[in-house]
Formats: structure tokens, C-alpha cells, sequence
């Protein structure tokens, strides 16, 4: 569990989820894992903290899901069907 710095009798008191949040990596360059899987490097904010890198780690058919679900709402905020 991703959990502030701010520590309440020495435990961890988690963030709250309203602060955290995902963004591609400044260095997003999706790779292989030595699986053959899709690595998608991600950085997760947590608050004010430094952000912490994390992977996405996508098999084939989830790349094709994602890819497919993205370019749905990319068609529709445009105004236009899926292609």
C-alpha cells in the first residue's frame, strides 16, 4: 500500500486517493519485458512528494483492449465514430 510520510505513533497513515494520481513518464518509452509483455513507465504524484516511477506492465491483448478503448474516446470527444 502507497502510504504520506506523515506518521501518526510510528504508522504509516495512507494518502488519500484524491491526492495520488498516474501520469505517462516524462522518459515514456514503452518496451519489452524479457516475458515479451508491454512496459509502460508511469510516475505516480502523490501530494507535494517526488514522484515515483512506476511500470504498467500490458499483455498483447490488453495493449490491443487499451488501444482500442483510447482511440474510442478520441473519436468520440472529436465528434466522430470510431474508425
Amino acid at each position: 500500500m502507497t502510504t504520506s510520510h506523515a506518521h501518526t505513533n510510528a504508522v504509516a497513515t495512507p494518502l488519500p486517493v484524491e491526492n495520488r494520481h498516474l501520469r505517462l513518464s516524462d522518459e515514456a518509452k514503452v518496451s519489452h519485458t524479457q516475458a515479451g509483455r508491454f512496459s509502460v513507465p508511469l510516475d505516480l504524484y502523490e501530494g507535494a512528494a517526488k514522484h515515483t516511477l512506476l511500470r504498467l506492465i500490458l499483455t498483447a491483448e490488453e495493449a490491443v483492449d487499451i488501444h482500442g478503448q483510447l482511440g474510442a474516446l478520441i473519436a468520440d470527444k472529436q465528434g466522430g465514430g470510431a474508425a
